[in-house]
């Protein structure tokens, strides 16, 4: 019963790492980056116009 308990545990820490990293990364590009209304391409804030289709980027 150790043996189950320990694998549950580690299926759950390493459950919990992956979605801390997904979420943190989304966080990361919500701030770093617009996405294009046009074509959805993801585009640095300093941009002005999309680099894909030359589309104004709203800010």
């Amino acid at each position: 019963m150790k043996n189950l308990s320990d694998t549950l545990l580690t299926i759950v820490v390493l459950g919990g790492i992956l979605l801390l990293s997904a979420f943190l990364t989304n966080l990361f590009t919500r701030k770093m980056y617009y996405r294009c209304a046009q074509c959805k391409n993801l585009n640095a804030k300093r941009r002005t116009h999309c680099r894909i289709c030359g589309n104004q980027l709203v800010q």
